[in-house]
């Protein structure tokens, strides 16, 4: 169990311009399947053999065995003229819906780094300036309440502004940690 305290990044690398491999292999197998669809279609241009064997039990006689030979040659090829146009078609098709998706995991990667970037810069102005600064609000307002030198609207004014910059810097840990996440999922 993590700490519920604790507030980390997660790590991650957003040099690399390497896109997931899985996404890749799986728009390239789309266009794979229509391309084999078209070779399938394209194969019905030739004859077909068909070989078969059956045995079969009928009572009183068994051990009956044929076998079967067959060969078809097509005869009309208008229909499947059209019938591989459109499977040319469908494999144009998936070609460019595989291209518009790479190029859409790529748009999302750029963005996603960008986040992580901007993310960060957040992270280090709330580290390195607004943490601090929010500390010393939290001490002064308490010790200004114990010398009665400020009200309790002042007081409590001061608190939530001191909360709110702790909160800025809780969501912007979690934004980059979401951002971060995302970025691995697709540039695996």
């Amino acid at each position: 169990m993590p700490d519920e305290t604790s507030i980390q990044l997660y790590p991650v690398s957003a040099d690399t311009l390497a896109l997931s491999s899985a996404h890749l292999n799986y728009f390239q197998s789309q266009v794979g399947e229509k391309q084999a669809m078209l070779n399938i279609e394209r194969s019905r241009f030739f004859p077909e053999l068909s070989l078969g064997y059956v045995r079969q039990n009928i009572l009183p006689e068994k051990g009956l065995d044929s076998w079967m030979v067959g060969v078809s040659f097509p005869v009309w090829f208008l229909p499947q003229r059209s019938k591989i146009r459109q499977a040319k078609f469908e494999r144009n098709i998936a070609q460019t819906q595989a291209d518009a998706n790479v190029r859409e995991l790529n748009n999302k990667v750029t963005e996603l780094r960008a986040s992580i970037r901007r993310y960060g810069e957040s992270i280090r102005f709330y580290t390195t300036t607004a943490l601090a600064e929010a500390d010393n609000l939290i001490k002064t307002a308490d010790l200004q309440f114990r010398e009665s030198e400020t009200d309790i609207t002042e007081y409590v004014q001061s608190m939530n502004a001191a909360r709110e910059i702790e909160k800025g810097y809780i969501e912007a840990v979690y934004q980059y940690n979401v951002a971060a996440l995302e970025y691995e999922l697709y540039h695996q």
